[in-house]
């Protein structure tokens, strides 16, 4: 037993139990070497030696540092509990022809991050001699995540057809990300450049 280790049992004196077992602190059964049964702050910085590897059926969890300082643990095994992040797919259906203007997911900005990672419409389009690529994004208003989405000079071949237009998003906390905010890029008229510094070094 460590000088450190005698040193937290002696502050604590009745509050800690030492069995062949363990050491507890705040409880006379740890289920480990050492179990704090309260709250535990440390100064200086925790070293973990080993962690073993996960097998297929047991829980997967985490621990994330909200920006209040708390950790909260995440258990992402759990098809109703919270996660690192979210798979949403949004059938759009019936738009007008194949455009969506403005979708409106209610999908909080503030807390979250919102990309439309993939997209695709079920009809047969009319595009004439022009090709038309479709596009898709999701964008910011009013604080809510929107979804818009169209061929450019297209429409549907037969305009009395109900489209659906199939969109997958990825969804996750902005715990989980750090916004850089916008860079404005002067090409000058050219068709190459650079950055100044890299976003990430």
């Amino acid at each position: 037993m460590t000088t450190k280790l005698l040193a937290i049992l002696m502050l604590f004196g009745g509050s800690a139990f030492c069995q062949t077992e363990g050491v507890g602190i705040g409880t006379t059964q740890p289920r480990a070497k050492l179990e704090v049964a309260g709250d535990t702050r440390i100064t200086t910085g925790l070293e973990i030696a080993v962690i073993e590897h996960l097998e297929d059926d047991e829980t997967s969890t985490f621990l994330i540092q909200e920006q209040t300082n708390k950790i909260k643990a995440l258990d992402v095994s759990n098809p109703t509990g919270a996660a690192l992040g979210y798979i949403q797919v949004y059938e759009i259906y019936n738009p007008n022809e194949d455009w969506v203007l403005d979708f409106d997911t209610q999908v909080n900005a503030t807390d979250f991050v919102l990309n439309a990672i993939s997209a695709s419409y079920d009809r047969e389009l009319d595009i004439g001699s022009n090709a038309s690529i479709p596009y898709y994004s999701a964008f910011i208003k009013n604080g809510t995540w929107h979804i818009t989405a169209d061929f450019p000079e297209a429409n549907n071949r037969y305009p009395s057809e109900l489209g659906t237009w199939t969109i997958t998003c990825l969804i996750y906390s902005k715990d989980l990300s750090k916004q850089f905010g916008r860079i404005e890029i002067p090409m000058n008229n050219s068709s190459t450049g650079a950055a100044t510094n890299p976003i990430v070094d």
